[in-house]
């Protein structure tokens, strides 16, 4: 009797040995799959930010290109008419500042 239960103990230990390794591989196994599944969703998530960080640079280069061409257009108006102005109309203001300049 001793020896049947003796047997019986070691049988129950096998048993709980083999389920301890089945479990454990069956944890690292999901560990596995879970890490892929989070690696995949990062990946994509990168892909994401990383095209709309590039649609907001392209955003910013047209709006950059857009104030600065406004910027040269009107400089150049202002320089045309600038261009256009007599001389006489130029003396004229320089006399009319240069006393508040000279002492």
């Amino acid at each position: 009797m001793k020896e049947d239960l003796l047997s019986e103990v070691v049988e129950v230990e096998r048993e709980l040995a083999d389920n301890l390794e089945t479990e454990d591989i069956r944890a690292r196994e999901m560990i596995d799959n879970l890490r892929r599944s989070s690696e995949l969703q990062i990946s994509k998530e990168q892909k994401r930010l990383e095209e709309t960080l590039n649609q907001a640079l392209a955003d910013s280069v047209k709006r950059a290109e857009k104030r600065a061409a406004d910027i040269l257009a009107k400089a150049d108006a202002t320089a045309s008419r600038l261009e256009r102005t007599s001389d006489e109309v130029l003396t004229g203001t320089i006399r009319k500042h240069i006393a508040r300049i000279l002492p």
